[in-house]
């Protein structure tokens, strides 16, 4: 996030669960902070980053064991119920083999969120032919995050405003498939899909390092920006098929002052941009 820098991708079977990953066994730098989603949520891998001095942060899962300090085993209903009315930071315990301590903070949501959440829940239960529990429903009136960084580096409302910048992958994701369009194709032949997905996929890795060009500014729109790039893409390429590394730098350039100059996302009042969330915390 503070780099723009890419770590993989990674070929993975569709399948497989993201617990499985070659990423949980990467080692990162000492007191780098970790954000993954509830795909990743292992206690071993988070037990691991401990050992490794890497701090970390991710929404609960619900179905973890929760001890108080004093060995309390609780029900997380139950203890949001008992210790809060709209924001909780306590130290807890997670796992029962594992006894991780950390930090659980949690806080009331809209009743309009909580509605939305209730009713994805049901929808996504129908769909696989089950019914939710009250538990489900009733912890849909909070989010719930747990963390290893203490107090005095990370207070409760920087926590959540960390938490969206996990957000930040998706959203990457999306301008792959949005506008790079990694996810359609014009053949139903095996082989030829898996060559127009590889040639998309190379266009956005280099397409994101023309990128980093702008990444110095927080307020950058990465939309604005792959557009620009799009708009230079075949002076890029005659440049490079020149074979003369001058013309390439040329044509680098050029992109980069109009992404220096441009490509900046507006900002919002009542729905702030999470650039300025991070900047005025």
């Amino acid at each position: 996030m503070n780099t723009g820098g890419l770590n993989g991708p990674y070929l993975q079977a569709g399948r497989v669960s993201d617990r499985s990953s070659i990423l949980q066994e990467q080692a990162l730098p000492s007191f780098a902070l970790r954000i993954a989603d509830l795909g990743y949520f292992s206690l071993e891998n988070l037990f691991s980053l401990n050992t490794q001095s890497v701090y970390w942060l991710s929404k609960i899962f619900s179905q973890c064991q929760i001890y108080d300090q004093n060995g309390k085993k609780w029900d997380l209903v139950e203890l949001l119920s008992t210790h809060c009315d709209d924001k909780l930071d306590i130290p807890i315990l997670l796992g029962v083999r594992e006894c991780l301590p950390c930090r659980m903070l949690a806080i009331r949501v809209p009743e309009k969120v909580a509605k939305e959440r209730i009713r994805k829940i049901r929808a996504n239960a129908i769909r696989r032919g089950k019914t939710p529990s009250k538990s489900q429903l009733k912890l849909a009136n909070w989010t719930i995050i747990v963390t290893s960084v203490p107090k005095e580096l990370l207070t409760l409302d920087e926590t959540f405003v960390l938490l969206r910048v996990r957000w930040q992958i998706e959203l990457l994701f999306k301008l792959w498939k949005s506008h790079g369009k990694i996810d359609n194709w014009r053949t139903q032949k095996p082989y030829r899909i898996l060559c127009e997905f590889y040639a998309k996929l190379l266009a956005m890795l280099i397409q994101h390092w023309i990128l980093l060009t702008c990444w110095r500014f927080p307020n950058r729109s990465i939309v604005k920006a792959s557009k620009t790039v799009q708009k230079h893409a075949q002076n890029l390429a005659v440049a490079f098929a020149s074979g003369y590394r001058e013309r390439l730098h040329e044509a680098l350039e050029v992109i980069g002052r109009c992404l220096a100059f441009g490509c900046r996302l507006n900002k919002r009042k009542k729905k702030p941009n999470t650039y300025q969330l991070l900047l005025s915390t």
